[in-house]
């Protein structure tokens, strides 16, 4: 099974928390309905001319509000599809906000670690190093040289 593309995944995830799917269904249900009412205005319009006549304002009217319909619906999905980028942006933004601010926070703990160890093998390098002059600069209280012609 061929694996998803977690970006997909992810703008799925993204319109499924929006109202994207809700918004285009309503967009379309106003399209549909304002082709019905410039065909009602239309043939409301013509209600002294003959029923042939009507009926080809009517076909009229019914193609211009398709075509205004058309217009509408397609300013409204590249509404939607900006609004919907425009959220996805702050969503990967934020995202990348939280992993940056975490990042940082994970460089600053590992600092801290790295100074006390530094700080522990100092302390450490002191007391060697003071262990060692005192072993080194203890002086002998008497020569041997001394102690052996005082005995003879």
């Amino acid at each position: 099974m061929k694996k998803k593309n977690s970006t997909q995944e992810t703008l799925a995830a993204i319109r499924r928390n929006s109202a994207y799917g809700q918004s285009r269904t309503l967009s379309l249900i106003y399209c549909v309905l304002l082709v019905g009412v410039i065909g009602l205005l239309v043939f409301a319009g013509t209600h002294g001319q003959p029923f042939a006549n009507r009926m080809a304002w009517l076909f009229g009217g019914v193609l211009a509000g398709v075509a205004a319909s058309a217009c509408l619906y397609h300013f409204l999905f590249a509404h939607y599809d900006q609004a919907d980028a425009l959220l996805q942006v702050a969503k990967f933004q934020q995202r990348s906000i939280r992993s940056r601010s975490d990042a940082l926070a994970l460089v600053e703990k590992i600092r801290e670690e790295v100074n006390e160890e530094g700080e522990e093998k100092e302390s450490d390098e002191e007391e060697l190093s003071a262990d060692q002059k005192d072993e080194t600069s203890v002086e002998p209280e008497s020569d041997p040289v001394e102690n052996q012609g005082e005995k003879g």
